[in-house]
């Protein structure tokens, strides 16, 4: 055989975090029918983002964001309205490449009253967008060297994509036996709790979870919280039932409706949801880091290159407990009446060895009664948390997480002090993150210079292979071998290996 280096073209693929952005989206609400605003119970806030256009380093999209009010009037009824704030903007990274297929999620990180009177409520929000693409980079890597090339290589494991698809379906489900002639505020989730892989195709379990807050017949306000579970086995033609899979799931519609019949009222659920899921395969390639010859000098290019590998995608689950001290103006509590307004911020999730630790804040707004003051009344409530889990990740992982608030309990201490109980689950991906040098040109050189002694004495150090020692001495694995029968493998270091040039 001749010299004939053997190249592979390698692409490693994972989905990965490229960017994130900010926006602030602004909205002015004006009661309908005359009403006045008295005191404002509850703002609620939901966001729904899609791609429009994506160019080099830069991804437009679109966004709309859906602000809902509860108020009570000067006379005591309760009211609500909404609005939808459209907006434009765009995401700017250097990653970003034509062509891609980006799955971009927002959410509301804070929403605050600009300016409040009997008339209108304006009221502004951030939101966090974020853009997560299946990226990879072709590197071609030698992989054999030819005839009297003698050759160290590395296993490089990496993922390859199979399949990258999307799926919208409705969801439906009802509420019966309720007790309430109005629904005053609709506040629905969406959380996955597994993706798996089949026979070409990927199933995804996961579950909306709505709060209601209505009104009764007697003007009171009370609360529901519907819970509706679902799966979905989404068509992904190559996928077999060992590769890894991620999905990321978003209410596109949604709609609450209250149907009365007689004495009898029920609550129809009616969702758009829209699933995008990735599925890899585990790949390796042994490719080769070094090389000499015998015979010629080699002249060897190569290049390091990061291998991003998907290692785990899971929903963790925990709970977070607080309370909350209403300030000394406010009403005393008697009577808990709805829990509105429920959001989960992951500000920080990090790696270390079988182990995630996750902070961020959950918040939501109690709406109680005071029986002192004959009004009803509302509180913020912000619960800082950290928790941390085991799970098979290894230090310095890159981890993205997406959580929601799943149930909220809050029962009054005292009359000013109200505790609060939140189930939690998080959307959790973890990448591995590793850096390989290859090499990528190889051509042959002028010949060697042959020594002239009638043999070479290599000391080994500790670490060193056969490999490491044949390139030393500029002899052949084997000949080190045959020419020093009592070398011990592995080498421990300080080993006396001899090349011996004129052997008789």
């Amino acid at each position: 055989m001749a010299f004939e280096p053997v190249f592979e073209m390698t692409k490693p693929e994972s989905l990965r975090r490229l960017c994130s952005s900010q926006a602030v989206v602004e909205a002015k609400l004006l009661p309908s029918s005359g009403a006045t605003i008295a005191r404002v119970l509850s703002i609620a806030t939901d966001c729904t983002v899609s791609p429009s256009e994506v160019f080099a380093g830069e991804a437009r999209y679109n966004g709309r964001v859906c602000f809902k009010v509860v108020f009570a009037d000067s006379e005591g009824g309760n009211h609500s309205m909404d609005y939808n704030a459209d907006f434009t903007d765009k995401l700017s990274c250097e990653q970003i490449v034509a062509g891609i297929r980006p799955v971009i999620s927002a959410s509301i990180l804070d929403t605050d009253v600009v300016g409040v009177d009997e008339r209108e409520i304006k009221l502004a929000c951030v939101v966090e967008v974020n853009l997560d693409a299946v990226m990879g980079n072709g590197v071609n890597l030698l992989t054999g060297g030819g005839e009297n090339i003698y050759t160290h290589d590395d296993k490089i494991e990496y993922t390859r994509l199979v399949c990258d698809g999307t799926d919208s379906f409705a969801v439906s489900d009802s509420m019966t036996d309720v007790k309430c002639k109005d629904i005053l505020l609709a506040e629905p989730r969406i959380i996955l709790s597994s993706v798996r892989a089949g026979l070409d195709s990927v199933v995804v379990d996961g579950k909306i979870i709505c709060d209601l807050c209505c009104e009764g017949d007697d003007g009171l306000i009370m609360s529901y919280r519907q819970t509706t579970g679902f799966m979905q086995e989404i068509s992904c033609s190559g996928v077999r039932d060992d590769n890894f899979a991620i999905g990321r799931a978003s209410l596109t519609t949604y709609k609450a409706v209250l149907e009365t019949s007689g004495e009898q009222s029920a609550i129809t659920f009616d969702y758009g949801v829209s699933v995008s899921v990735q599925a890899f395969a585990d790949e390796s390639v042994n490719a080769i880091v070094d090389a000499f010859s015998v015979q010629n000098e080699l002249l060897t290019a190569g290049e390091s290159f990061a291998v991003y590998r998907n290692r785990l995608f899971q929903t963790f689950s925990d709970r977070v407990d607080g309370s909350v001290t209403l300030d000394i103006n406010m009403p005393i509590a008697d009577n808990v009446l709805a829990v509105t307004g429920s959001k989960l911020n992951v500000a920080n999730a990090t790696a270390s060895d079988g182990k995630i630790t996750f902070e961020g804040v959950a918040s939501c707004n109690v709406i109680y009664y005071s029986a002192e003051a004959d009004t009803n009344s509302s509180v913020a409530v912000e619960l800082p948390f950290s928790f941390s889990t085991t799970a098979k990740v290894g230090e310095g992982d890159e981890i993205t997480a997406n959580g929601t608030i799943t149930s909220v309990v809050a029962k009054i201490r005292r009359g000013n002090e109200i505790d609060i109980k939140a189930e939690i689950e998080i959307e959790t991906l973890a990448t591995s993150v590793d850096t390989e040098y290859v090499i990528t040109e190889l051509k042959l050189g002028e010949e060697r210079a042959l020594p002239t002694s009638a043999f070479s004495i290599h000391i080994a150090r500790g670490g060193e292979t056969l490999w490491d020692v044949a390139k030393s001495l500029g002899t052949t694995p084997e000949l080190v071998l045959t020419q020093n029968p009592s070398l011990s493998l592995p080498l421990c270091g300080g080993e006396r290996v001899i090349a011996y040039r004129n052997l008789k």
